[in-house]
């Protein structure tokens, strides 16, 4: 058989080759990694002067500062050991939670701000409709009371034009039987037509009663028969006694007279008011 010859693991030695005149000899060292053989190890910030092992790194870094100038780096980032990276996940864990509890407090904060502004509108909206309501009770009280007092007034109209009616049909009445009473005494009091030597004289008739009718405001006509003889004050304590306790005077309408307090001892015969009168009373 034949034998291989020996492998060695020395590298084998290059033939020289002349030299140029004027230059100097080139050595290259083993490994040496020359110019433009460079691969990229990490990225760096050129804003921060920041290392990254990978893109995703950098992509975090510039969503948190804002930074967007990178560039690959031959810078090699050493390894973290096993407590390094222990630590690092101790410190992201940390900032991990130290963000929820600031994103936790920031929307309990929004919503306590939430529900103030909620409860705020709340009052508002019901402090509103209360007002409206109570504008509109008045509104309606007011209303109600006009409405009130419309009625009242129209009420008083009438009831005044009653009155003004009564009174009138009254003067109107006491006026015709005082006509008639003064009619009937001029009749009476008229000398008889001379008689005949065959007819007896004519005796005058005497009244010994006197028929007052009384027109008294407010109420119903008053009528009562009195003796001849009776004085006027006689008449006003009858009337008195009728309910009129307030002060008045008396009058006649045909012929109109008004009696005054020298006419109160005098006699309704004195008077002429003999045999029948209309009197009005009026209250002082």
């Amino acid at each position: 058989m034949l034998e291989h010859p020996e492998v060695s693991d020395e590298p084998e030695e290059e033939e020289e080759q002349p030299k140029e005149l004027g230059s100097e000899p080139v050595q290259k060292e083993e490994g040496e990694i020359q110019q433009g053989e460079q691969t990229a190890s990490s990225l760096i910030c050129n804003d921060c002067q920041k290392l990254f092992r990978d893109a995703t790194g950098a992509e975090r870094h510039a969503a948190r500062t804002g930074h967007q100038n990178f560039a690959e780096s031959t810078e090699v980032i050493k390894p973290l050991t096993e407590e390094e990276k222990k630590q690092k996940l101790a410190e992201l864990r940390s900032r991990m939670a130290e963000k929820r509890a600031i994103r936790e407090a920031q929307e309990a904060a929004e919503r306590r701000e939430a529900e103030r502004i909620r409860r705020k509108a709340g009052k508002e909206i019901s402090a509103a409709k209360e007002e409206l309501q109570a504008k509109e009770i008045k509104q309606a009280f007011e209303m109600k009371k006009k409405e009130k007092e419309l009625d009242r007034i129209a009420k008083a109209k009438v009831k005044a034009q009653i009155e003004a009616d009564k009174r009138e049909r009254a003067a109107k009445v006491i006026e015709k039987t005082n006509e008639e009473a003064a009619k009937q005494s001029q009749a009476e009091s008229a000398p008889a037509p001379a008689a005949t030597s065959t007819s007896q004289p004519a005796v005058k008739k005497e009244y010994n009663d006197a028929r007052l009718q009384i027109r008294i405001p407010g109420m119903s006509p008053v009528t009562n028969t009195f003796s001849a003889t009776s004085t006027l004050s006689e008449v006003y304590s009858f009337l008195q006694s009728q309910g009129c306790t307030n002060p008045f005077t008396l009058s006649t309408t045909f012929p109109r007279k008004t009696f005054g307090e020298e006419d109160k001892e005098k006699t309704l015969k004195e008077l002429n008011l003999v045999p029948s009168a209309a009197l009005i009373l009026a209250f002082i």
